[in-house]
C-alpha cells in the first residue's frame, strides 16, 4: 500500500506538542490509510524518544559510576596501602581526565561542562532529525513537539530542590541550575520549531481558520506564550528584580503546564501522561519543601541583630537535621516578608546562624527591621539544608579562596572545619580572601572560633591571607596578614599545594566572581598530577 501524503485536509496529524494524530474535530475525516500513517509516525516518534531517554539515563549513570568509583578508591587507598599501589594506574588516568575537564572554557564553567552540553545538544539534534519522513513539514513538527515535551521533563528534573542527584552524584540543585537553563532554552527552541512548522503547514493547507477554532490549538497558543514568558523572565527579569522574576517564572510555568495538558488531552497518544509525570515531580518537590517549612515553624523563632556595614546576624532557635556550616537554607521570616523565602549560607550550627549582607529587596528590609528592633526574636522557619561539598575532614590540607561576597561560603566552610578540628589537629588550612576594601572588624563573619582582624585601606584591591596551623594545645590558632594590591591568585594556590606529599590529599574550595573562578580552575587543574598529591576542586560560583 502506498503511503498517504500528509498534505491532506486531515489536519497533518497534529495534536500539539506530542504530535502523532489528528485533532479531534478532524478525526472523522481520516481515511484508514491516513490513520495507519499516523500510527506508524507515532511509533517512530515514541521509539526515538525512548532512545533519547536511554541516552540521558546513560549520561546520569556515567556520573553516578564515576562519583562512587572515586569515592570507593579514595576510601580503599587511605585504609589499605597495598591496594593504593595496585590502583595507581587507574588513579593516574582519572587525574589526567580531571586535569583536562576541570579547566575553564569560554562560555562554560569548565571543559567538562562544555563536553556535557555538547553531548546533550548532539543527542537532541540526532533524535530530532533521525528516522523522520522528510516529505512533509508536519512530520518534522511532530518530532520536534515530542522532543520539546521530553526536554520539559528534563528541565523540571534539573530544577528540583530535593533532587536525587545530590546523593547519587554529589551535584545539588544549585550546581545543576546552569544545566536546567540550557535544557530550558533547548526545550523552548524545539517548541518554537514545532509551532512554526505546523503553522506553516496548516497555512499552506488552507486550514488555519479551522485550527484557530479548535480548543486544543487555542490551548497550544496559551502554552506557547506562557513558556515564552518563562524564558524571558529567566533571561531578562531575573537580573533586574529577582522577586518579580520568581513570581512570573513560577506562575507562567503553572499556566503553561495546564495549557499543555488541554493541548494534549488524548491518553492514547501518551503526551498527557508525560505532562502529568512532569507536573507530579514538581508538585511532590513543593510538598516536601512546604512540609519542612511547616515542621520547622513549630516552636521556632529567629533573633535579629544588626551588624556594621549593613549586615544582619540571624540566629534560629531550632536547626534542621543535617545542617552544616557551608550549606544553605531558604529562610522564612513573615515579620519582614510574609510570602518570600530566600537562600542564605549557614555560618554556625551549634546555634544555627546566618550572616546576611543587606543589598536590595528582602535583605534590605531585614536589616532595617533589625536596626529598628535590635535583638528582637520573630517567628521564623526554614527549608533545607541544601548544598553538597566534599567533607574537609577527608583532606590533609584545605585551601580556601574567596572573592568579595564569596567569603559568605568560605567562612561557613571554615566554621565547619574549626568546629571539628580538635579531632584532627594535624590539618593545615590556607585561607586567601580578595576584597576591594577591608572592614575594620570582621570577627562576626569568621564564626567557629576564627577571628579575622582587619584594617581599613584606601587601596582599591587588597588581599587577605589567613593561614591556620593548629597548635596541639590550641586548635584554633592562626596567623593573619594583610597585603595591599591585587593578589596573584595563581601563585598563591601553587604555593599552597606544591610541596604537599603525594600520599596526602588537598582540597581547594573557592567562591567568587567569574574572573577569580577561571584562575582557580585553570591553576588547580594543572596541579592535578598523577604523581602528585590528590587534589580536589570545589567551586561555589555566583554571577552565572
Amino acid at each position: 500500500m502506498s503511503q498517504p501524503s500528509p498534505h491532506t485536509p486531515s489536519g497533518g496529524g497534529h495534536t500539539g506538542t506530542g504530535g502523532g494524530a489528528a485533532a479531534p474535530s478532524d478525526g472523522d475525516h481520516e481515511s484508514p490509510a491516513m490513520q495507519a500513517f499516523f500510527a506508524i509516525r507515532q511509533r517512530k516518534n515514541e521509539h526515538m524518544m525512548k532512545m533519547y531517554a536511554a541516552a540521558l539515563c546513560g549520561l546520569v549513570a556515567l556520573f553516578v559510576v564515576f562519583h562512587w568509583t572515586r569515592w570507593l578508591c579514595v576510601r580503599a587507598e587511605r585504609s589499605w596501602r597495598p591496594l593504593a599501589t595496585l590502583g595507581r594506574p587507574l588513579v593516574a588516568i582519572e587525574r589526567f581526565v580531571r586535569n583536562l575537564l576541570v579547566r575553564k572554557v569560554p562560555g562554560f564553567k569548565s571543559a567538562g561542562h562544555a563536553l556535557l552540553v555538547t553531548t546533550y545538544v548532539v543527542a537532541n539534534a540526532a533524535v530530532g532529525f533521525t528516522n523522520v519522513d522528510a516529505s512533509s513539514k508536519a512530520n518534522f513538527a511532530s518530532r520536534f513537539g515530542r522532543l520539546a515535551l521530553s526536554n520539559l521533563g528534563l528541565v523540571i528534573f534539573l530544577a528540583l530542590k530535593n533532587t536525587p542527584l545530590a546523593f547519587l552524584t554529589a551535584y545539588s540543585y544549585e550546581r545543576l541550575n546552569c544545566l536546567h537553563r540550557i535544557a530550558g532554552y533547548t526545550m523552548f527552541i524545539w517548541m518554537v520549531l514545532h509551532a512554526s512548522l505546523y503553522t506553516t503547514f496548516f497555512n499552506e493547507s488552507g486550514m488555519m481558520v479551522t485550527k484557530f477554532k479548535d480548543r486544543t490549538e487555542i490551548a497550544a497558543i496559551v502554552a506557547g506564550f506562557s513558556f515564552l514568558t518563562v524564558v524571558l523572565s529567566a533571561t531578562i527579569l531575573r537580573r533586574i528584580w529577582y522577586e518579580l522574576f520568581y513570581v512570573v517564572h513560577i506562575s507562567s510555568w503553572i499556566m503553561g503546564i495546564f495549557a499543555l495538558g488541554f493541548h494534549q488531552p488524548v491518553v492514547a497518544k501518551k503526551g498527557i501522561i508525560v505532562i502529568l509525570l512532569v507536573a507530579s515531580m514538581w508538585v511532590l518537590d513543593r510538598l516536601i519543601r512546604i512540609t519542612r517549612v511547616l515542621y520547622y515553624s513549630l516552636n521556632n523563632e529567629a533573633t535579629l541583630n544588626p551588624l556594621p556595614d549593613g549586615g544582619t546576624k540571624v540566629i534560629f532557635k531550632k536547626a534542621p537535621a543535617r545542617a552544616a556550616a557551608g550549606k544553605h537554607c531558604f529562610i522564612w521570616i513573615p515579620a519582614v516578608r510574609k510570602f518570600e523565602m530566600h537562600p542564605f549560607t549557614i555560618h554556625k550550627t551549634n546555634s544555627l546562624e546566618f550572616t546576611i549582607k543587606a543589598q536590595n529587596g528582602f535583605t534590605r528590609d531585614l536589616h532595617q527591621h533589625a536596626l529598628a528592633n535590635p535583638g528582637i526574636s520573630v517567628r521564623a522557619s526554614l527549608d533545607g539544608p541544601y548544598g553538597t561539598f566534599p567533607d574537609p575532614m577527608d583532606y590533609d590540607k584545605i585551601v580556601l579562596i574567596a572573592g568579595g561576597g564569596g567569603a559568605t561560603f568560605t567562612f561557613g566552610l571554615v566554621a565547619n572545619i574549626l568546629e571539628r578540628l580538635h579531632d584532627e589537629p594535624h590539618k593545615t588550612i590556607a585561607f586567601i580572601w580578595a576584597v576591594k576594601k577591608h572592614k575594620k572588624d570582621l570577627e562576626h563573619g569568621g564564626g567557629g572560633g576564627l577571628a579575622v582582624v582587619s584594617h581599613h585601606s584606601k587601596a582599591m584591591n587588597n588581599s587577605t591571607g589567613t593561614e591556620s596551623h593548629p597548635h596541639p594545645h590550641h586548635a584554633h590558632g592562626y596567623e593573619h596578614a594583610i597585603k595591599p594590591g591585587r593578589p596573584d591568585m595563581a601563585t598563591l594556590i601553587r604555593q599552597a599545594v606544591v610541596g604537599t606529599p603525594s600520599s596526602q590529599r588537598v582540597l581547594v574550595a573557592a567562591c567568587g566572581p567569574d574572573g577569580l573562578m577561571r584562575v582557580v580552575r585553570d591553576t588547580t587543574a594543572r596541579l592535578i598530577q598523577g604523581d602528585g598529591p590528590g587534589v580536589e576542586l570545589h567551586c561555589e560560583q555566583f554571577g552565572w
